[in-house]
């Protein structure tokens, strides 16, 4: 069966609810969410891995659960192998969860911080590849349309080596739309800055108008650093970093890597440039150099090239945490949660957006 065969069952079994739910390891935790990994067990005794992010209780500003609540309706509309699958999102006791697509993997954030610890360099090929994943996913997001068939105008507004995961089979998966530009979304974020400073577009940057390219300013962002063993745009703090961005100043490739041909050199340079209107045009458009490029070069990579570098690296710095080596009553409240979560109690998202409207207009 394939992957996304198995996807989809899964996402078929899940509308059953699941009897249990079973922490067995912290995948991830940042200033807004945890993600876990755990077991979901149905009536009949099968067991399907799953991911569970959860919103931290600490954030329960409005705007945050707006938020989450757009990442939540957006992901249950998109369906694309380069995409982490959205399950089911709910709420218990005020906390957030969405029911997500398992990637077993690392987010390519680990593999670049290792790469350039040491000054390594991602192979061409396989860089080549991941770039097209990620542009695929893009080319989807972009030309989605809701159920009525009406486009959704989404953009991702942040594409980061965090939001893509790169499993150990070597599927590249996009994932958190929570910041995501569409015209489904009801968080007004007001002076919230969407995505991570190092890989924003310089109009996302200063807040203005901005559309799609740039999530195209961004991949060629992590197309240089994958390439080139360092990061392209940082300082010493956010004020730094954004100065950075605003310069725009990319160093040719090839002055750092001399496996690099001249067709990628000229591609990053035309996707992290200050013009949007001098970036390629579209992730359509993007995905077909990227793909003639590949063609050229030869020796394509494919996903059992980028799954040998994942698990090697996985092999050496595996930083998840299995539930044994956490605190206790951290598993035991989660335990909880997710016994709530499983037998029924907790309310499903609502899908509309207008308690969320009513919600962010009395803030």
């Amino acid at each position: 069966m394939s992957a996304s065969a198995r996807t989809s069952r899964l996402s078929t079994r899940l509308r059953q609810a699941p009897t249990r739910y079973e922490p067995t390891a912290l995948l991830a935790m940042g200033g807004m969410a945890e993600v876990w990994r755990a077991t979901a067990t149905f009536e009949d005794g099968t067991e399907h891995p799953v991911a569970i992010k959860r919103v931290r209780p600490t954030m329960g500003d409005a705007i945050y659960h707006a938020m989450f609540e757009d990442e939540a309706r957006i992901g249950m509309m998109l369906r694309h192998p380069n995409i982490v699958r959205v399950f089911d999102a709910r709420e218990v006791r005020d906390v957030y969860f969405l029911v997500m697509e398992l990637v077993d993997g690392e987010p390519l954030r680990g593999l670049l911080r290792v790469a350039h610890e040491r000054g390594a360099k991602m192979p061409l090929q396989a860089a080549l590849f991941i770039t097209r994943e990620l542009v695929a996913a893009l080319e989807y997001a972009h030309g989605a349309t809701d159920a009525n068939g009406r486009p959704l105008s989404l953009v991702h507004r942040d594409v980061s080596p965090h939001n893509l995961l790169l499993s150990r089979a070597g599927e590249v998966k996009l994932v958190d739309f929570g910041l995501a530009d569409t015209t489904v979304n009801t968080a007004v974020r007001g002076d919230l800055v969407g995505g991570k400073l190092a890989y924003l577009a310089p109009e996302l940057a200063l807040q203005k108008a901005h559309d799609h390219r740039v999530d195209l300013f961004a991949a060629g962002v992590l197309l240089w650093e994958m390439l080139a063993g360092r990061r392209l745009f940082h300082g010493a703090d956010a004020g730094e970093t954004v100065r950075a961005v605003m310069r725009c100043e990319v160093p040719w490739l090839r002055e750092v890597n001399s496996s690099v041909p001249e067709s990628v050199d000229m591609l990053v340079q035309q996707l992290v440039t200050r013009s949007p209107s001098s970036r390629v045009e579209s992730a359509t458009v993007l995905r077909e150099r990227v793909e003639k490029i590949i063609a050229d070069i030869g020796n394509a990579a494919g996903p059992r090239d980028v799954g040998l570098l994942v698990n090697l690296h996985l092999a050496r710095h595996d930083a998840r945490r299995d539930v044994k080596t956490l605190e206790r009553h951290v598993v035991e409240h989660l335990a909880e949660e997710l016994a709530a979560l499983a037998n029924g109690a907790a309310a499903k998202v609502d899908q509309t957006g207008a308690r969320r409207r009513g919600r962010l207009a009395a803030r």
